[in-house]
């Protein structure tokens, strides 16, 4: 050991309730094969037996304080040290309690700076104490964010990757060999930072005093980490709460600000509270509060004493001998941290949704013979593959699909589907805006299924209409995987199973519903089997915890955006069973806990969608309501055997065997009657609300209800009882002799198999030519499309041949996009009278109204009654502009726009406007009416102040000018403001509290950690 004899070592181990750690950490330090030539203990009062163990080492010791930090405690140490002897190569080695070196560490520290004299500190390479194949560092600096940089993986596996010698900003304190004399020379560690960061405060000085800083590799301490992993109290001076993690990312922050260079400052201090908040809010949605104040509170330490900072700062300019700028290429940079923050990131994800599953310790040929080892093994086999049950029916749906959906290839729209805009910028402005050039116009909610889509439609690159082509073309496979999760709980069997999944993907209300472009049917559909996957014993929901509930709470709120009647089906599911528990005279603990959970998942799905769920109640028709275009659903008779009718529907001859399912399952012993039970429920509220006909979506006219949800229960509950059945049927059929049950069975299937010949026969023929279709043509004409936002009455005939009627509706120079049905206006009276007269023949006023209502244009849609062109033609206030294969055009004689200015004299004048709002001149006093409906947020500016607002004649908005300038028309959209704030902070807490909670540090177990 010639060769480092010249060194004098002096090892100090700083104890403080250290004696889990602090037997292996002496023997450690007996057993190096180059030995300390001192060794000498600071503890720090510590509530264990770590004194005596020290002692019974005969280890020197010296009592400090409790709240002694370790900076301090070192200090103490060096202090009672021999004077230093000016020509001595002397070094401390700091060791914590918590720290074994192995027993080579201290000569190959020693080694790696005999030929390097510049460099003032080294430190091994650190392993973890539990996982002794875990590199915990090999070296440190700091992020601009104030963030710990090991520039390792997490949990990263040593396999000598990062061996060898390696200039670094700084080493961990835990076992750091430091010179003696630049020690004293700097003035140690600084007394502001008495635990955590101390390290890299230190290396930063040293470098910038013109030492250096290695990691040396090839020597190797364990470190258990106990003070970051909260395994024993924080005590020190200075630590406000005792928090660990406040006391680091103060130290942190301390450590940036009184070491960079001060042009760097600002940008800093904006790094640290930016990176603060985020890891703040992270730990609020994993249910940390503590942490996310800990982000918070370390950088308001800083900010409410500047003076330190300036201390500090002052203190490191008198021992700098270099720029600060020297450490910058130490500094990790930016990319580095963003590439290694999403491994992270990635890491975790993956871990969640694809564990590892534990290994086998026995051989996987153990249990193989000798002579099966020389079978050669057969290559791929497509028939093995098409025998698996669930690849053959997925294979066969997904065949079956895209040869119905030949004529869906490219941008849908038709039936209850509206076209969709082109980007999801658009659904965006769609939905935040307070006001909607639909009809008349409209100040109504925009639905939450809007934000739905138009964030699903950031997955498509914003593409909406790609978004929903390949929605509804991926539908039946969606429909299909959500039944089997939730069947293959009911039976093991994939012979029952994918049938049935099967079938529920192609059952009659699936089929109607992507025919006539049902969107919250088809989310029923997909939504509906995963609900009882996350409540399984809805009776005893008590057992179910609090994060199920807001979970399914979230899943609700989703489908309750698309369709209201979600909230009914809430309403009479939970008034049931809420009435069943109040007969059971259950004790009031146990009501009440079920009553809560209950009632949570009634009121805050409700809440999530507000506030188009609270305008509901004003009209209740929404309830039945869904999104697009109203269209009529069947009568009861074809609601009956689970088929909603109406476009697009199954015609009346193919019988789904629905209702006999649910029949025969209600006289079955087993799960399938309760399943029955609940169906046979939602099947009687389709038939009852199918009778009900509704006026909603800016419509005067009564439709048949649309009863799809309804069915999707019955649908689901049918084929949950066919599985029970089926599965416990099968081996009581094998066991006994024909009887009924074998006739009923075979009944049963005939009947179902017959179904399903007869649907997909139907579907890829006749029904692939269904009301949604791709690159459709739109009702307006391109000419009427080029004046943006101008008002056309668009009239056309709908119905049968021989039950045709005149419709009508106000387009705003474009057609009907998606949403705009859900917030559209009711009809005006007046326009809809003048319409009716204008068709009949007596409408000898009729264009006076449209002018004053701001109508410029009336379409006439192809096909149309020539009598009723020709009686336009002979009105007096209309004058045809073009008649084309689409339809006639007429224009209504008179003045006619968005914005009239009445003078006093009685003149009437357009005045230039935009799309909602507008900036234009008056040149005097009179007065402006807006054609567009009456709303309280409408407001006039001229000069500063607000004109007086009133209804004219026809409750249109008017406005008094009394003097000549510049106006600004603008619709005041606080109120829509407010309610996305509070929203979206309903949308947080509902995902923070179904979230998975995060764990302290010292609640992760010790088995975790090894």
């Amino acid at each position: 050991m010639a060769i480092t004899d010249r060194h004098l070592v002096t090892a100090i181990v700083v104890t403080h309730d250290g004696e889990t750690w602090l037997p292996a950490v002496v023997a450690a330090l007996a057993s190096q094969t180059r030995p300390a030539d001192q060794i000498v203990a600071v503890d720090t009062a510590s509530n264990d037996s770590s004194t005596k163990l020290i002692k019974a080492a005969r280890i020197p010791l010296i009592s400090a304080d409790r709240d002694c930090g370790f900076g301090d405690a070192v200090a103490l140490a060096v202090a009672k040290m021999p004077k230093r002897i000016e020509g001595n190569s002397e070094w401390i080695w700091l060791i914590h309690d918590d720290c074994a070196p192995t027993p080579t560490a201290l000569e190959k520290l020693l080694e790696s700076i005999d030929d390097r004299p510049q460099v003032a500190m080294v430190g091994p390479k650190l392993l973890g104490w539990h996982d002794r194949t875990h590199i915990l560092e090999a070296g440190i600096s700091i992020a601009g964010n104030g963030a710990r940089w090991t520039g390792l993986e997490t949990d990263e596996y040593d396999q000598g990757q990062h061996d060898g010698v390696h200039d670094v900003l700084s080493v961990s304190t835990a076992g750091a060999l430091i010179r003696r004399d630049i020690f004293e020379e700097l003035g140690g560690f600084d007394s502001n930072l008495s635990l955590f960061r101390d390290d890299i405060d230190f290396g930063w000085r040293a470098r910038v005093a013109g030492h250096g800083v290695i990691a040396t590799t090839a020597a190797v301490a364990h470190h258990a980490q106990a003070s970051a992993s909260e395994r024993r109290s924080v005590d020190v001076n200075g630590a406000f709460l005792h928090r660990p993690l406040l006391l680091d990312r103060r130290n942190a922050a301390y450590v940036l600000l009184a070491n960079s260079s001060w042009w760097m400052i600002p940008w800093l201090s904006i790094q640290l509270l930016a990176s603060a908040m985020a890891r703040s809010i992270g730990y609020l949605l994993a249910k940390l509060p503590g942490y996310a104040a800990d982000e918070l509170l370390a950088v308001a330490t800083l900010i409410v004493k500047p003076a330190e900072i300036v201390k500090a700062r002052k203190f490191r300019k008198t021992k700098r001998l270099v720029s600060a700028r020297v450490i910058s290429s130490y500094i990790p940079p930016r990319w580095s941290q963003i590439r290694l923050s999403t491994a992270r990131v990635t890491e975790v994800i993956r871990a969640k949704i694809l564990p590892v599953p534990e290994s086998s310790s026995s051989s996987v040929l153990s249990s193989l013979e000798d002579e099966d080892l020389l079978v050669p093994t057969q290559g791929f086999q497509i028939s093995k593959v098409l025998k698996n049950p669930a690849v053959f029916g997925y294979l066969l749906l997904a065949i079956i699909t895209l040869i119905q959906s030949r004529n869906r290839f490219g941008a849908l729209n038709g039936g209850a589907l509206a076209a969709s805009p082109s980007g999801a910028r658009d659904l965006w402005g769609f939905y935040f805006e307070s006001w909607h050039q639909v009809g008349m116009g409209s100040s109504h909610a925009s639905p939450a299924w809007i934000a739905v889509v138009a964030l699903a439609s950031t997955l498509f690159l914003g593409k909406a209409p790609l978004l929903i082509t390949v929605f509804f073309l991926a539908a039946p496979l969606l429909i299909m995987w959500s039944a089997h999760t939730f069947l293959r709980k009911l039976s093991n069997n994939q012979f029952i199973t994918i049938p049935a999944s099967f079938l529920y993907a192609l059952s009659p209300v699936a089929l109607a519903s992507v025919n006539s472009g049902r969107l919250a049917t088809l989310m029923a559909l997909i939504i509906a089997p995963q609900i009882p996957m996350i409540i399984r014993n809805w009776k005893q929901v008590e057992s179910s915890n609090w994060r199920r509930i807001y979970a399914l709470s979230i899943l609700l709120a989703v489908l309750t955006s698309f369709t209201l009647i979600t909230t009914l089906v809430s309403l009479g599911v939970i008034g049931f069973a809420i009435f069943s528990d109040y007969n059971e005279k259950l004790e009031k603990q146990l009501f009440l806990a079920r009553l809560y959970k209950r009632l949570t998942l009634l009121i805050f799905p409700f809440i999530l969608v507000a506030p188009y769920s609270f305008e509901a109640l004003v009209h209740p028709a929404r309830f039945l309501a869904e999104p697009g275009l109203n269209l009529a659903g069947g009568p009861s008779a074809m609601v009956l055997s689970g088929n909603p009718g109406g476009a697009g529907s199954l015609p009346w001859w193919v019988i789904s065997p629905i209702l006999l399912l649910l029949v025969v399952a209600l006289f079955s012993s087993s799960n399938a009657r309760s399943f029955a039970q609940v169906g046979i429920s939602f099947l009687s509220a389709a038939v009852l609300f199918s009778s009900i006909s509704i006026t909603v979506h800016g419509n005067s006219a009564g439709t048949r209800t649309w009863v799809g949800t309804f069915l999707v229960g019955a649908t689901l509950a049918s084929v949950a009882a066919g599985v029970v059945i089926l599965d416990r049927l099968r081996t009581v059929l094998i066991a006994s002799n024909i009887h009924y049950r074998h006739i009923l069975a075979g009944l049963l299937l005939i009947i179902t198999a017959l179904y399903s010949i007869t649907s997909v026969g139907w579907s890829i023929t006749a029904g692939a030519d269904s009301p949604v279709q791709s690159n459709m043509k739109g009702v307006m004409p391109a000419f009427l499309t080029a004046e943006a936002d101008t008002k056309t009455l668009v009239l056309r005939e709908v119905g049968a041949e021989n039950s045709k009627s005149i419709q009508y509706y106000i387009s705003r120079g474009k057609d009907i996009s998606l949403g705009e049905p859900d917030v559209a206006p009711g009809q005006v009276r007046a326009i809809e009278l003048a319409a009716q007269e204008l068709i009949d023949g007596s409408g000898i006023g009729s264009s006076q109204v449209f002018s004053s209502y701001g109508i410029k244009y009336v379409f006439v849609k192809n096909p149309f009654s020539r009598n009723v062109i020709r009686t336009i033609d002979g009105i007096g206030g209309f004058a045809r502009t073009s008649a084309t294969s689409a339809g006639v055009v007429w224009r209504v004689i008179g003045v006619t726009g968005r914005i009239i200015f009445t003078a006093k004299d009685g003149t009437r004048s357009v005045l230039e406007a935009g799309e909602v709002g507008a900036r234009t001149t008056v040149n005097g006093p009179g007065s402006i009416t807006l054609t567009e409906t009456f709303d309280r947020s409408w407001q006039v500016l001229q000069n500063g102040y607000r004109l007086d607002r009133a209804k004219d004649e026809q409750s249109l908005p008017q406005f008094q000018v009394k003097e000549a300038g510049e106006i600004s028309l603008l619709h005041d959209g606080t109120i829509r403001r407010a309610w996305l704030s509070l929203q979206l902070i309903a949308w947080t807490l509902a995902i923070i509290l179904a979230a998975p909670a995060g764990r302290r540090k010292r609640e992760i177990s010790e088995k975790e950690l090894a």
